[in-house]
C-alpha cells in the first residue's frame, strides 16, 4: 500500500501537465464497474491542484460524472481511503478532455480499467495495454515483499527484470511517437535512459503547446543540467523563500551543521506528510547534536504549501521556489517521485539517499545513529 500511495504522489508531480482543449461542451464520464457495492463513493481529483473536484456514487454498477475542464490532463478517480482497510482503496489514473468518456472495469482490477472516448485515450491505451500483464505481475511481487512471502532478493530481481522490460517498451513508444502528451509524460520517468542529444531532438520536435506544458518545461530544464547529483557527489545548492518571505540558500546552511537532511515534498503527497512526522521525531532527537532539516516544497500554490506546513507543524527550515517539479532544484537531484530525501554532511557531500516512505523505519536512522549515538560523538 505504501508503494501505491508513493506512485500517486509521483504521478501528481510528474504527470499533471495539461493542454488546452477547444471543445466547449464539457465532458461526460460514463462508468460501468462490476462488483462494486452500491453507494460506493468515487472521488475525482485534479492532480495539478491536489484537490477533489467532483464525486459520484456507484449505483447498480454504474456512475456518471459531468463537468468541464479548461485543459486536457491526467486525473485520478479513487475510492475513499480507509486506514483501517487499506486494501479496499481503489484508484484509476486517466485522461480527461471535454468529450464523452467511458470507463469499464471491475473492483479487483480497477486501476487497469479500460478508458475510451478520445484520441488521447486511444493513445494511452495503445501505450498501457501491451504492458498490463507485466504491471500486474510486478504488483504481485511487491505485495509478496511487503508480506514477507518468499526470498526478498529473488523477488527484487524479478521486479528489476520487469522494470527493465517496461522501460525498454516506454523508450520504444517515445521514439516512435514522441509528439504527444503520453510520450512526454513517460519522459519524466525515463529521461535518464536517453542521451541529451536525443532528448534535445525530441524536445525540438514538440508542438509549442507541449513545450510549454509542465512536463515540457521539465524536459527542457533536464536537458540544460550538466549532471544529476548522486550519492557521493558534492551537493548542488538551491535557493528559495521561507514562509516569512526571507531568502534561503542551501549552501549557507550546510557548513553550519554536522548533517543536513534535504527533503523534497509537496502538500498533496500523503506519504510526504506522514514522513514529516518522522522528521519531527528525528529533529527533536538530534537537532541539539548538529542535525538540520531543509524541506523543499514542490508546490506551485503558496496557500497549499503554507497550509500543509502549519498542519504538519514544520519547525525546521522550510523553503520553496514555487516552480514545482519543473524547477532546476528537483531536476538537479533527479527527483521523479516524492518523498525523496538526501543526507548531506558538513562538507557538502551527499552520503545517503532515502526514497519513498516506510512507516516502520525512520529516514537515515542507521546513518544518524552511527554518527550521533556513538560514545565518541556524545
Amino acid at each position: 500500500m505504501r508503494l501505491v500511495l508513493l506512485l500517486i504522489a509521483l504521478l501528481a508531480l510528474g504527470c499533471s501537465e495539461k493542454i488546452k482543449t477547444n471543445n466547449e461542451s464539457g465532458y461526460v464520464i460514463h462508468g460501468q464497474l462490476a462488483h462494486f457495492k452500491d453507494s460506493t463513493m468515487l472521488l475525482l481529483d485534479e492532480l495539478s491542484l491536489s484537490k477533489t473536484i467532483d464525486s459520484a456514487l456507484v449505483i447498480n454498477n454504474s456512475f456518471t460524472l459531468k463537468g468541464k475542464v479548461e485543459e486536457t490532463g491526467r486525473y485520478l478517480l479513487k475510492t475513499k481511503y480507509d486506514p483501517a482497510n487499506p486494501d479496499a482503496f481503489k484508484y484509476l489514473f486517466f485522461w480527461i478532455d471535454n468529450s464523452d468518456i467511458t470507463i469499464k472495469g471491475d473492483y479487483e482490477n480497477f486501476r487497469y480499467a479500460k478508458v475510451e472516448g478520445s484520441k488521447i485515450h486511444e493513445l494511452a491505451w495503445e501505450f498501457s495495454s501491451p504492458r498490463a500483464d507485466l504491471d500486474k505481475k510486478r504488483e504481485k511481487l511487491v505485495d509478496s515483499i511487503q508480506a514477507n512471502l518468499g526470498d526478498r532478493d529473488s523477488l527484487r530481481a524479478q521486479i528489476f527484470q520487469i522494470d527493465s522490460i517496461t522501460s525498454a517498451m516506454s523508450m520504444e513508444f517515445v521514439r516512435q511517437k514522441p509528439n504527444n502528451l503520453v510520450s512526454l509524460e513517460q519522459l519524466t520517468f525515463i529521461n535518464n535512459k536517453f542521451s541529451k542529444d536525443e532528448l534535445g531532438k525530441i524536445y525540438d520536435g514538440l508542438d509549442e503547446e507541449l513545450k510549454q506544458s509542465t512536463n515540457g518545461l521539465a524536459l527542457k530544464n533536464y536537458i540544460a543540467i550538466d549532471k544529476i547529483v548522486e550519492e557521493g557527489d558534492k551537493m548542488v545548492s538551491m535557493s528559495g523563500e521561507n514562509l516569512e518571505g526571507e531568502r534561503v540558500d542551501l549552501s549557507s546552511i550546510i557548513p553550519q551543521n554536522e548533517y543536513t537532511i534535504l527533503d523534497f515534498w509537496a502538500a498533496g503527497c500523503g506519504p510526504c506528510r506522514w514522513q514529516s512526522k518522522q522528521y519531527a521525531e528525528l529533529y527533536e532527537k538530534y537537532r541539539e547534536k548538529g542535525l538540520e532539516i531543509v524541506s523543499f516544497s514542490l508546490d506551485k500554490n503558496r496557500n497549499h504549501w503554507e497550509g500543509a506546513s502549519k498542519e504538519d507543524n514544520i519547525t525546521w527550515i522550510n523553503m520553496s521556489d514555487l516552480k514545482g517539479i519543473t524547477g532546476i532544484a528537483p531536476m538537479s537531484y533527479g527527483i521523479r517521485g516524492i518523498p525523496n530525501s538526501f543526507l548531506i554532511d558538513k562538507n557538502g557531500i551527499i552520503v545517503a539517499e532515502f526514497y519513498g516512505y516506510d512507516k516502520d523505519k525512520l529516514p537515515f536512522a542507521d546513518e544518524l545513529t552511527a554518527f550521533f549515538d556513538t560514545d565518541t560523538n556524545n
